[in-house]
């Protein structure tokens, strides 16, 4: 800092620029440094083998069947994670989970970590102030492509360490191009990459005939052809949907599948609470319980959930952004329906049933006629605090809040809360932050095909069926069959 020139020192005191003291020599152009020879040398393995390179597959799935020892890793392309890693065994305990945002890389012979996630988030805001300035757009492919070479090479030590398949979501699937910091076209990239690099695996530092070796390779995955062709697995690598994957309770297989975008009146608001089963408080958990059937309501839940029948509380906080004011708010669903409540008269604390009392609110208002100011402020914030109760995701992009928390009590008593995990450290057994939840369930469905698997006829691996409908995952999610 003494060195900088007085120019130098006035731009940092002014622009609150952050001088960080590399931890290793940082080099531009490093291979242009070196002297060494590149020798390239073109080779096809097992250019004179039969079959295709989907025959792996039917070899992969005879061998995953009824293999207690294979365990599973789940990726999920995050909100806030790059890329997030979950590694569980076939009791669904996570043995592994951390993200990819910070990868390790050899810099001059020694392991260093490098946060990708923060190089690629500085270097896509210089490139949008260089688009406003009309400046030289920096490249930011190279960072990108490193970073993908860097995960894969960790990837695929840890599936020959832990005996792993690789579980993704299918790109195909619900992909919602706005949500992720790795675009679709580059997780195709990663894609490409990793198949490509499990068609014939190596290590450097393994000697040349040893497993893993350069002439003793794992063949993990079949040669790639096409994303149309590769269709739901490639050898270890399986796809699977992404629906129900991130804001899914993995304690009970909860899941808020409740339809809102038609509630536009009083009458509307009031017909869909009729349909409940009970609303009261209850002052162990200081909570309010709303019990419900999703076989009385509209919507795919009633035909596609095992368990339809739920009870959900009210208990602590959700985190709201306003996107308006650009503000976030910390809501207590449990605090604003009892002076709801209180304000309209309705007696809660007795702990006996409120939804006759809340039915009241209204009832004498004539199909099509206008409701009072009061009536439909009831009926909105009821509303309003019911879908808060269901928001199982919660993030604060200024205070680095993002943690899963469940409205449903599990058989233990519990609710799951993802920042109990957290504490948990290296102990936790189940997920530490949202976006761990969505690589956990991702490993999940890859044990339920798992499961599918050790029930087929040994006939049936030959063609077999990789579907997993909606139906077949809240079953497997809420029946739990893996942990007995």
């Amino acid at each position: 800092v003494d060195s900088l020139s007085d120019e130098a020192k006035s731009y940092k005191e002014n622009h609150k620029v952050k001088i960080k003291k590399a931890e290793y020599d940082i080099v531009k152009d490093r291979h242009y440094t070196e002297p060494k020879y590149l020798f390239h040398v073109p080779l096809s393995i097992n250019f004179k083998a039969t079959g295709n390179s989907f025959s792996i597959n039917e070899n992969v799935r005879r061998f995953l069947k009824n293999n207690p020892d294979v365990n599973i890793i789940g990726l999920d392309r995050g909100e806030r994670h790059l890329i997030y890693l979950s590694l569980i065994n076939q009791k669904g305990e996570i043995l592994k989970q951390f993200t990819f945002n910070e990868v390790e890389r050899n810099q001059n012979g020694q392991p260093v970590k490098v946060n990708y996630h923060e190089k690629l988030d500085q270097r896509e805001k210089e490139r949008g102030a260089a688009r406003k300035s009309w400046q030289e757009i920096g490249k930011i492919a190279e960072l990108k492509e490193g970073y993908l070479s860097a995960v894969i090479h960790q990837l695929t030590k840890l599936m020959v360490e832990n005996n792993a398949i690789v579980v993704m979501e299918d790109l195909n699937f619900g992909f919602k191009r706005g949500r992720f910091h790795v675009e679709k076209q580059v997780y195709q990239k990663f894609e490409h990459m990793l198949i490509d690099k499990l068609n014939y695996l190596v290590f450097k530092d393994r000697s040349l005939n040893e497993p893993g070796g350069v002439l003793n390779g794992y063949q993990l995955a079949g040669q790639f052809e096409s994303f149309q062709k590769l269709g739901k697995q490639s050898g270890m690598l399986f796809y699977v949907p992404a629906g129900y994957t991130s804001k899914i309770d993995p304690k009970t297989g909860f899941v808020s599948m409740m339809n809102f975008k038609d509630l536009t009146n009083v009458h509307k608001k009031r017909d869909f609470f009729s349909k409940f089963d009970d609303i009261y408080f209850d002052q162990q958990s200081n909570s309010f319980i709303f019990t419900f059937d999703y076989k009385n309501f509209d919507g795919k839940a009633k035909e596609e959930m095992k368990q339809t029948r739920w009870s959900v509380y009210s208990k602590d906080k959700r985190i709201v952004y306003y996107a308006k004011t650009k503000v976030y708010d910390d809501v207590q669903p449990t605090e604003e329906l009892k002076a709801l409540f209180e304000t309209s008269g309705i007696d809660y604390k007795s702990g006996n049933p409120i939804l006759d009392s809340i039915m009241s609110i209204g009832a004498d208002l004539k199909a099509g006629a206008k409701p009072s100011k009061e009536i439909a402020d009831f009926w909105d914030r009821l509303l309003y605090y019911f879908k808060l109760i269901l928001q199982m995701r919660n993030s604060n992009a200024r205070s680095g809040e993002d943690y899963i928390i469940s409205p449903v009590m599990a058989a233990d008593g519990t609710f799951f809360d993802s920042r109990e995990e957290i504490k948990k450290g290296e102990e936790a057994k189940l997920p530490v932050d949202a976006d761990a939840n969505g690589a956990y369930h991702i490993a999940l469905k890859g044990l339920s095909l798992i499961s599918k698997i050790n029930l087929a006829k040994d006939e049936e691996l030959k063609k077999f069926d990789m579907k997993i409908s909606n139906a077949d995952w809240f079953k497997f999610a809420q029946e739990k069959e893996y942990e007995k």
